[in-house]
């Protein structure tokens, strides 16, 4: 059973890693849908079962994935998230190889999360309309100091993991959701 913390990465080589695209969509299936076998992982990315294989090789090796062992089955092995997400710093170890590779690995975060937007408002006419009036879209402004941004920033995170925890019973209905959010002063020059 995975953890339901979410694991540091403190390794610039392990961020470098993660941000591929097909290994985000593997770690998200594993850690949001729960366990799953190389061949039903290659159905859900369309990749081939080769191609799922060697992406979870790269994700055992940072620790991100390991083998579900009470779920095997024959020569099938499925495979489980070994938390609940990720966490990283921007800075990590103040080297530039850290900064570079945690910059890579959000840029990839970030196109994933505005692919998911653009597709919901191509096909926002295909929901049913409570779902239609249900989704957000917002946007505001503030003036806020660190510890502010901090915690509004943790209290943001509590709220959602209160409805994304993986041991939240799943209700009659429900589908997945992407929560994107993001916290970012605004530029104004260096400071």
């Amino acid at each position: 059973m995975p953890s339901q913390s979410r694991k540091q990465i403190t390794d610039p080589r392990a961020l470098r890693a993660l941000a591929h695209p097909i290994r985000l969509k593997l770690l998200e299936l594993l850690t949001v849908d729960g366990p799953a076998t190389g061949r039903r992982l290659a159905d859900l990315t369309g990749e081939s079962t080769a191609s799922v294989s060697y992406h979870v090789g790269q994700l055992v090796k940072w620790g991100l994935v390991e083998p579900a062992v009470d779920l095997a089955h024959g020569r099938e092995r499925p495979w489980q998230a070994t938390s609940r997400g990720i966490t990283w710093t921007a800075t990590g170890d103040g080297s530039p190889e850290f900064a570079t590779a945690s910059r890579a690995l959000r840029e990839q975060f970030i196109a994933r999360r505005l692919a998911a937007l653009d597709e919901f408002q191509r096909h926002e006419d295909e929901f049913d309309v409570t779902w239609q009036e249900a989704a957000w879209i917002g946007e505001d402004m503030g003036y806020l100091d660190v510890a502010e941004l901090t915690e509004v920033t943790e209290r943001i995170r509590a709220v959602i993991a209160e409805y994304t925890n993986a041991d939240r019973p799943r209700k009659e209905g429900a589908r997945q959701v992407a929560f994107f959010a993001y916290a970012v002063p605004t530029y104004d020059g260096p400071s």
